[in-house]
């Protein structure tokens, strides 16, 4: 209902203060010494079970993209604000002369070693041949020796000869194996100085805005230095730390929040992930809840005002600041025949400076919400 205010006139003033002195008995109106107050009947409210807490907004997917390879950034073709397409947009590129250089570097290397393999494979083919015609001799002098027609001494030498071809032909193997190592290590170098080259110029890994640039062309890059960001502003999403009580109560896909950021309202949403753990230092554990881009006025860094809403259910309510505790007790003043009525109640849920009540008042009940601090039972009072 409407509130309706009275002034107090100096009259009036004057009045309660010879109220004051005579008492009852001085033959003054009795509505003249009434305690001014204000009233209100109780409403009927929705009360929730809630909890508001701070975070933040963020995007699920973003990519801090970094340099892949050592070098003088050579250009960046994007900036800030524009919009990129995963795997088509060209963001920057680092050093690519003296990459390519080494593409052909690494390709000269390769044609060397493959021509050094090939000498070792020949002059492994001589060797191989140069012992078996060793092994003949000495295969032939062996036959002689033992039909007495060569002396020890040209066995021995000739025994010596063929293992020294028999040995020839193992350097010569090791000498092959050797140089087909190498000509694998030098296409492993030029595969590695191709990729180099290919990632000299980096693409956009995922779709959406660029957000930051963190370098500028002709600085050095080492690998690993973050140069763009992008942000996926289709997956905004705010996150937010709770106390440890509340784990239980959140349920993900149901427990729903209402959202604030910059003071302005942007809708109501469901808490989409919970960590299954709580951080034993700080006693609270996270929560996400998916935004998308409805929204402009949630802009991923922005804080956020989080509302969580565990349960609601109607009830009667009266103004927070109608309730005074005496004696232990909650009570309220309630206005009957223009007199105070002292009535203990039962609180409920406070919300948005409304106290539910769950018993004590009944539809239709008029409470003292200011002045009440100076009220006892039966008191006449003057509702302005």
């Amino acid at each position: 209902m409407k509130h309706q205010y009275i002034m107090i006139t100096g009259a009036m003033v004057a009045t309660l203060l010879l109220a004051g002195c005579g008492g009852r008995d001085s033959g003054v109106d009795e509505a003249a010494v009434a305690l001014p107050v204000r009233a209100q009947a109780v409403e009927a409210r929705e009360f929730e079970l809630r909890l508001a807490v701070q975070g933040a907004v963020e995007c699920r997917v973003l990519a801090n993209v970094s340099a892949r390879v050592a070098g003088t950034l050579d250009a960046i073709f994007v900036e800030e604000g524009d919009v990129v397409v995963a795997g088509e947009t060209v963001l920057f590129q680092i050093d690519p002369e003296r990459l390519e250089q080494s593409v052909v570097i690494a390709e000269q290397n390769l044609e060397v070693l493959k021509a050094s393999l090939e000498v070792a494979q020949a002059s492994a083919r001589m060797t191989q041949a140069q012992s078996e015609k060793a092994f003949l001799d000495y295969a032939r002098y062996e036959r002689l020796h033992e039909q007495k027609r060569v002396s020890d001494n040209e066995f021995e030498t000739q025994s010596v000869r063929n293992a020294q071809a028999q040995a020839s032909v193992e350097v010569a193997k090791a000498n092959v194996s050797l140089a087909e190592r190498q000509v694998a290590q030098a296409e492993s170098s030029l595969v590695i100085a191709r990729k180099n080259l290919s990632d000299a110029r980096v693409l956009a890994p995922i779709s959406g805005v660029v957000s930051s640039r963190q370098a500028e062309a002709g600085e050095y890059m080492t690998v690993g230095r973050i140069v763009l960001r992008i942000d996926d502003l289709s997956t905004k999403e705010v996150v937010a730390f709770l106390p440890a009580a509340y784990h239980a109560q959140v349920q993900v896909g149901e427990t729903a929040f209402r959202l604030i950021t910059n003071g302005k309202e942007a809708g109501r949403h469901t808490v989409s992930l919970k960590s299954p753990t709580v951080d034993p230092v700080l006693r609270t554990f996270e929560i996400k809840g998916a935004v998308g881009d409805d929204y402009d006025e949630v802009v991923p860094g922005n804080m956020a005002e989080l509302t969580l809403v565990f349960a609601s259910h109607e009830n009667i309510g009266v103004p927070s600041e109608a309730v005074v505790f005496r004696g232990g007790k909650h009570l309220v003043f309630v206005v009957e025949s223009g007199k105070s009525v002292a009535r203990v109640i039962e609180k409920g849920l406070s919300n948005d400076g409304w106290t539910e009540v769950l018993s004590g008042l009944e539809s239709g009940d008029v409470v003292v919400y200011e002045g009440q601090a100076q009220l006892v039972d039966d008191v006449l009072v003057n509702v302005l």
